[in-house]
């Protein structure tokens, strides 16, 4: 009988609570590009889950565009893993999949004074964009990818090859392993100060600002 994801993640827990296993623990590879003190406060108060952004609902549309219009030569939204340690594992959607390729969607607005003014300057896909298709590389195994950026004014695109990096993925690790200590942390009642944001502005909209502010300020 086959069950649906949840029943089986479910089922799983309650089997590692009967045997008294460690129960497998996600992170999710997006997360990581960001503030890993959010990751890890995402991870211990269960509010991790794979969130829908409005770039993202604009990309299923896309997709779904794509499905029509290419028929079944692509997968879209194709769910990897990737086991760390002690339970835990890295988890992704890949956008698409074409053979052996994996393709990464990224949507931008272009004409602001930072950064390229136009698709056609650009000259690169952006950092992050690589380096979450360099994890999904790194996971499934697979070489070579590409990452396609459109223009969400107007949808036109353009494609940049990614080439699979183990050096880069096992910097990517070393920080999936920086949420986990902070997970052990909060357990044993211990708040990770010692976790930094990556970007300066990213605690402007987080959820968990009000409390990593209090906490600082003592």
């Amino acid at each position: 009988m086959e069950y649906p994801e949840e029943i089986l993640d479910f089922n799983k827990k309650i089997e590692n609570a009967i045997t008294g296993k460690t129960p497998e623990r996600k992170i999710w590879v997006t997360s990581l590009s960001y503030c890993l003190r959010k990751a890890a406060l995402s991870v211990y108060l269960g509010t991790t889950r794979y969130d829908r952004t409005g770039e993202m609902l604009v990309g299923s549309v896309l997709h779904r565009w794509l499905g029509e219009a290419l028929g079944d030569e692509l997968e879209f939204e194709v769910p990897v893993e990737y086991p760390i340690e002690d339970g835990w594992k890295l988890v992704g959607r890949v956008d698409a999949v074409k053979g052996d390729y994996l393709l990464e969607f990224k949507f931008r607005g272009f004409g602001s004074e930072n950064g390229p003014r136009s698709l056609e300057e650009l000259d690169d896909a952006p950092k992050l964009a690589k380096e979450q298709l360099n994890a999904y590389l790194n996971m499934t195994g697979k070489e070579k990818g590409y990452v396609y950026v459109f223009d969400r004014n107007g949808l036109d695109f353009k494609v940049f090859p990614v080439e699979r990096d183990e050096k880069a993925f096992s910097q990517f690790i070393k920080r999936a392993r920086v949420v986990i200590a902070g997970v052990r942390d909060l357990e044993e009642g211990r708040f990770p100060l010692w976790i930094k944001p990556r970007w300066e502005d990213e605690c402007e909209d987080c959820v968990f600002r009000p409390i990593c502010k209090a906490l600082e300020s003592k």
